[in-house]
């Protein structure tokens, strides 16, 4: 792909639409082009039902707020055929999004790869799934030209700015999977935890740098 693309990447209730947002704001004189792909149902979907029917979904409902966990990580089975599933109906979801992608269109990723990977890293509880085949079929599928950040923010932060998050049992170890990502393939870190109009700054500063 020679579009341009911008990645950003990083746990829910972290700012990453947000921002996404600012940067087609900075870039509103040229055509751009968000996408949102993130853990597609397509092969999956029967074990996903498997999983609903035995116990391995749970969803609660918490102040209005409905919780979903996959605990897929209490089956060797599910936890060795989800992430191939995933990684199917990713590609799958993938060309066909790439087939409406415009040669001279900005590409602003929102969700994508690397986040459906931390899905199933935390899912799993595989915490070196990215260093296995499958795991970079994943990191393989970001653009090569990308310009891919990570979002850093600290565990309270995140609650106290985002309401759907204060239940979610499992925000600390996609926290957590995101730092790993960042370390072991090279991502930069954009520390969120301060001022939202400095980060803003900053991640123009770098896009337009690079």
């Amino acid at each position: 792909m020679l579009n341009r693309t911008i990645y950003i990447a990083g746990p829910d209730g972290i700012g990453k639409t947000m921002y996404i947002n600012y940067v087609a704001d900075t870039f509103a004189a040229k055509k751009t082009k968000r996408i949102w792909i993130r853990s597609p149902k397509i092969t999956s979907k029967p074990l996903m039902l498997y999983c609903r029917l035995i116990g391995l979904t749970e969803y609660k409902v918490i102040d209005n707020v409905e919780y979903g966990v996959h605990n897929f990580y209490k089956s060797a089975l599910v936890s060795l055929l989800f992430p191939f599933l995933q990684l199917v109906d990713f590609r799958i979801k993938w060309v066909l999004e790439k087939m409406r992608i415009g040669s001279d269109e900005i590409i602003l990723f929102d969700r994508f790869s690397l986040d459906t990977l931390a899905d199933l890293m935390v899912d799993t509880r595989k915490l070196d799934l990215h260093k296995s085949w499958l795991g970079r079929q994943f990191i393989k599928m970001v653009p090569v030209n990308s310009q891919v950040f990570i979002l850093k923010v600290n565990e309270e932060v995140i609650r106290e700015r985002k309401q759907d998050t204060l239940h979610d049992k499992n925000l600390a170890l996609k926290i957590e999977v995101y730092r790993i990502l960042s370390r072991d393939i090279g991502i930069k870190l954009v520390d969120n935890n301060g001022s939202i109009d400095l980060v803003k700054k900053e991640l123009i500063s770098h896009i337009k740098n690079e």
